[in-house]
């Protein structure tokens, strides 16, 4: 299920285990904050436990067959924090969970937040709740009602160019809307405001830097750049956007998959693969196929400390600017 019908599932029925999944973190914490508002606010310390990969599925079972105390419910919250666990391990967790699934102790509830698909291997036995990044169809409506709820107000033009700059990612809006609050002398958030404070997503950034490359607008790249650096991003860090997004470029010019099947494969949205195909549009398959080979040698060279990282980047720049 989506995050939004969770709160009314909730009413309806309430499961005995919930994986929360998706790369958005501020609806993965609505999920979770969702979810431990079945525990009596007076019991939290009681009735809310966490359990880690490094404790035994024994101690696991034995912690979900606790009954709640002074409230209805009990959460088990299963925090992996991205770590990959070992096949065994995951093995005697989901025969555990399974054992405990066919009778679960009334009012105990498993929640586990699958980070980095870490406890992807439980989702098929799980009531899953997928937090991913929105739409900005979707987000436009979230966001106003947010600013809104705030005591300001907005219009649909800011508020998408704010949901684009933050590359859709809603813990992202609501960290940049906290800067919008603070030097709004109106009450209100407009267009010029979003365009002069809210800095660019450093992947949205790249689309635009890659875009200006295959278009001729060498000064708009540069430009782009010298705003990422200008803002702390670490120059490894764009060299290595720009050379997944080159790949992208590469894989959607030659794949006769769909944007969806790519971009699962890839482990991006769709949009991004779509934004990809648009660009590479100016290239020939080898053309893309040199750049790769060469930004992946770069950024090898720059980790290995063969050459600097502002280096990197610049001889990037250079290479991409040449081959265009």
């Amino acid at each position: 299920m989506k995050i939004q019908e969770l709160s009314k599932n909730l009413k309806i029925a309430v499961k005995p285990f919930y994986m929360i999944t998706g790369d958005d973190f501020y609806f993965k914490k609505m999920a979770t904050d969702q979810l431990k508002k079945l525990v009596d606010e007076s019991s939290f310390d009681f009735n809310i436990t966490y359990f880690n990969p490094q404790m035994s599925a024994e101690s696991l079972y034995i912690n979900l067959q606790t009954p709640p105390l002074m409230s209805d419910y009990r959460i088990v919250m299963f925090i992996c924090d991205g770590k990959k666990i070992d096949k065994d391990r995951a093995k005697q967790l989901e025969e555990k969970i399974k054992e405990w699934l066919k009778n679960p102790c009334p009012g105990v509830v498993l929640v586990a937040v699958n980070d980095e698909d870490s406890l992807k291997f439980l989702t098929k036995i799980a009531e899953v709740v997928d937090c991913s990044k929105q739409n900005t169809i979707e987000l436009m409506s979230l966001v106003t009602k947010y600013i809104n709820e705030n005591g300001y107000s907005s219009n649909d033009t800011a508020v998408k160019e704010l949901i684009t700059k933050c590359n859709n990612d809603m813990m992202i809006i609501t960290n940049e809307l906290v800067k919008l609050f603070a030097l709004s002398e109106n009450k209100i958030i407009d267009y010029d405001m979003v365009c002069k404070i809210v800095v660019n997503n450093i992947e949205q950034s790249v689309f635009k830097l890659t875009d200006s490359i295959a278009q001729g607008n060498i000064g708009d790249a540069y430009f782009i750049t010298d705003n990422l650096l200008a803002t702390g991003e670490q120059p490894l860090k764009i060299l290595a956007a720009i050379t997944s997004q080159y790949r992208r470029m590469f894989i959607s010019k030659v794949s006769v998959d769909s944007d969806n099947v790519i971009a699962e494969q890839l482990g991006v949205k769709p949009y991004a693969i779509s934004i990809a195909k648009r660009t590479a549009k100016n290239y020939k398959p080898m053309q893309l196929k040199r750049l790769v080979d060469k930004m992946q040698l770069i950024e090898f060279q720059a980790k290995n400390g063969e050459i600097g990282m502002l280096e990197g980047l610049n001889l990037a720049l250079m290479y991409a600017v040449n081959r265009r």
